[in-house]
């Protein structure tokens, strides 16, 4: 008899996820490109997400069947994703050991799995260590060589009810897999499509991408966050009409109550952009709440840079002599924090891990500007030269800091003849 290769099916989050316990956003994508998927391809298993399989009806059916026969199912609780937990339940309703867990080594249980083994890695957020990298892969290799060759029952109920049947793939299934996964029309590669096309800035192909993609899951903030970038960049038919698109993706992020700091980013862009349109007070009071809240929440210096750049802007509102000096007392107090901030990720010994690190530097660069630091600007400036790829990071930072450049020089003579209301 032919052996039949080994599955493994992986229950995970798609994308950044925030972890409302600490307040950090994980980008789950590297914890299975790194660690998760290189572990048991390098033993010989076929392993794959849910987002990997090409499908034309509903995604349940082929997920379910996956929890159900693959040989190991590997949970990832980090963020405690709400799906996750439940389908972890369901593996461990029908089947009785090779169930995995692992999570980010900060997760606080939400209730008792002391009963239960779970294996800790560390993320940094946007990216892993490599050195940490290494380590967990070779933890998790460990660990599946020792079920193999001697399988324990990892399922509270098998624990209790030991002789239930157990569910496993016939060699017709995993190829039919195999099959859907090569198959070019997945989430994960619709996503990886529109993220290339993003970056070449044929926003047009992305959005194409990206709306394929939601068609298979409407309910994925990765992709609905992604094609609300997208759509605003895209300018198509016009800067107003892309963005009156956009506000209809984002209303399906609910951002009034949101607080994942992604979603409040791009909130405050477009209501920053729909300002610079129509000059209307209320998207300007709208831009400066999503990223003042995006700001405090997680310490995120890209909502906090911005959210500085409008208190720039507000301050050439009024009229008001005290106003428009607290305005500019409150960016300068942002851009500190902001700065701070920075610093303490260059200080982390896991700086040259982040995938942000253009992000970062640009950030720093804009405060030293504001700060009339040009030289110290410039150094951040030739740090970013040195990073491949860095037009669309450019644009971006020259838009923003030749619009302080103005509200600066707007604010400083218009104080001159401000007077008391």
């Amino acid at each position: 008899m032919q052996n039949i290769q080994k599955t493994c099916f992986v229950i995970i989050g798609y994308g950044p996820k925030m972890d409302y316990a600490t307040g950090r956003e994980l980008d789950l994508d590297k914890t299975f490109e790194y660690i998760i998927k290189p572990s048991f391809e390098e033993l010989g298993f076929l392993c794959y997400r849910a987002s990997d399989i090409s499908h034309s009806g509903v995604i349940d059916i082929p997920m379910y069947n996956s929890i159900l026969k693959s040989d190991f199912v590997l949970a990832d609780l980090s963020t405690l994703n709400a799906n996750v937990l439940y389908e972890l339940g369901i593996r461990h309703a029908v089947r009785k050991n090779t169930t995995i867990i692992i999570s980010e080594k900060e997760l606080t249980y939400p209730f008792d799995l002391n009963h239960i083994i779970i294996e800790p890695y560390e993320h940094l957020g946007s990216a892993i260590d490599y050195g940490e990298v290494l380590r967990f892969k070779e933890r998790l290799q460990e660990k599946v060589k020792a079920l193999i060759e001697n399988p324990q029952v990892d399922s509270p109920l098998y624990t209790l009810f030991p002789d239930l049947e157990v569910p496993t793939f016939t060699k017709e299934e995993i190829e039919d897999i195999k099959e859907n996964i090569k198959d070019e029309g997945s989430l994960s590669d619709f996503m990886v499509a529109a993220e290339e096309a993003k970056n070449n800035k044929d926003y047009a192909k992305s959005i194409e991408y990206l709306e394929k993609a939601l068609s298979l899951n409407q309910d994925n903030v990765l992709v609905t966050q992604r094609l609300v970038l997208a759509t605003y960049k895209s300018e198509v038919p016009d800067k107003l009409g892309a963005l009156q698109k956009a506000l209809k993706y984002l209303h399906n992020l609910n951002p009034m109550t949101s607080i994942d700091l992604e979603t409040l980013g791009l909130s405050g862009a477009i209501y920053k952009r729909l300002f610079e349109i129509d000059n209307d007070p209320e998207n300007l009071k709208k831009a400066i709440w999503f990223y003042e809240k995006g700001f405090y929440i997680g310490s995120d210096y890209y909502n906090g840079i911005n959210l500085a750049f409008l208190f720039n802007i507000n301050a050439l509102q009024t009229d008001n002599k005290f106003e428009a000096i607290a305005n500019f007392s409150n960016a300068k107090r942002v851009r500190v924090k902001v700065k701070e901030i920075c610093e303490s990720h260059f200080k982390n010994q896991n700086w040259n891990s982040r995938d942000d690190k253009i992000w970062i530097l640009l950030t720093v660069a804009e405060v030293e500007y504001s700060l009339r630091n040009f030289g110290e600007e410039a150094k951040y400036i030739e740090q970013v030269k040195k990073f491949g790829d860095t037009d669309f990071a450019f644009d971006s930072y020259y838009r923003q800091r030749n619009h302080l450049m103005g509200a600066i020089e707007e604010f400083e003579e218009k104080f001159k003849e401000i007077n008391d209301n």
